[in-house]
């Protein structure tokens, strides 16, 4: 359901945002390979939107660009998207009407396609964050989608430190790490303090073990999802 709520940025920053299902960002999808999926938004925005699956190979009448691929759906009606998650990797969706206004204002969410089959086990901890960025006035009911440089509220699933959720594992955890970017300028830069990490997968898929390296800070470009993992072997916060 595509509407609007109130949402918590940071303790006492509460901001009129747009969502899915009254959260943002929007709940995670989590599926298998090869599944076929039926979602059905429902639009109770007081104005027109799309849903677009970036980076999932879906047929063209089911890519939701308004006006290229679709109608858009109005205020009060539905539209049941239906498609098979043809490949495994980490994804983002996102609004695809009047985007830039849009997905600033929330409407984004992360999308995971689990491997059916995988030479090793899954990972014990799996985490997805989606990285965003707000310019909040002093006293505004409404972030401003307008703004394009001079972003003063930084988040991870729309929430700020000391707001933001921990991360939890057990020494020896195997963690894995997905980070979207639909931050509508900016390219960030993730770190972990001391640990190293691989980077395993880009939006485009899996990277072979042979292609990966250690690193420290991965750096997401805005519009893509980088995923890594590391052994947490060091307790502490």
């Amino acid at each position: 359901v595509a509407k609007q709520a109130q949402w918590e940025l940071l303790p006492g920053v509460v901001t009129t945002a747009d969502t899915y299902n009254g959260t943002v960002p929007g709940p995670t999808v989590r599926v298998t390979e090869g599944d076929t999926l039926k979602v059905t938004l429902k639009n109770e925005l007081p104005e027109p939107t799309t849903v677009h699956w970036h980076g999932l190979h879906v047929p063209n009448s089911m890519d939701g660009v308004q006006g290229l691929t679709q109608v858009p759906v109005m205020p009060g009606e539905s539209f049941t998207y239906e498609f098979t998650a043809s490949h495994a990797g980490t994804f983002m969706y996102h609004s695809h009407h009047d985007e830039m206004t849009q997905m600033q204002l929330g409407m984004v969410g992360m999308f995971v396609v689990h491997p059916r089959q995988t030479a090793k086990p899954p990972p014990d901890r799996d985490y997805a964050l989606m990285l965003s960025e707000w310019k909040i006035e002093v006293g505004a009911r409404r972030p401003d989608p307008n703004e394009m440089t001079d972003f003063n509220v930084f988040t991870m699933n729309a929430r700020s430190f000391p707001g933001t959720e921990a991360l939890v594992a057990k020494v020896g955890d195997r963690v894995r790490l997905r980070i979207g970017n639909l931050s509508t300028m900016s390219h960030h830069a993730i770190h972990l303090h001391g640990y190293t990490f691989k980077v395993v997968e880009t939006d485009g898929g899996e990277i072979p073990e042979a292609g990966q390296w250690p690193e420290t800070t991965v750096h997401v470009p805005t519009g893509s999802t980088r995923t890594v993992e590391f052994v947490a072997n060091e307790p502490g916060d």
